[in-house]
């Protein structure tokens, strides 16, 4: 089995992250602490497991799926 194209990998994050990144903060913002260093670590917590755990897995059954 041959590794994928790390660079579809990066376009696929981008994409992936874009929404995120984009709206995770809005949703979370009346929820959080005024600290704003704090504000960041929390949606970072949130968006790394999101993109970690479920995106990634995901995107390398469907690239190993279609390599075959």
């Amino acid at each position: 089995m041959t590794p994928p194209n790390k660079h579809l990998l990066a376009i696929i994050n981008y994409f992936a992250l874009v929404p995120l990144v984009y709206f995770i903060p809005q949703w979370l913002s009346p929820y959080l602490p005024e600290n704003q260093l704090l504000q960041v670590g929390i949606i970072v917590a949130v968006i790394v497991p999101i993109i970690s755990y479920i995106v990634m897995p995901i995107t390398m059954k469907l690239l190993n799926r279609k390599s075959k």
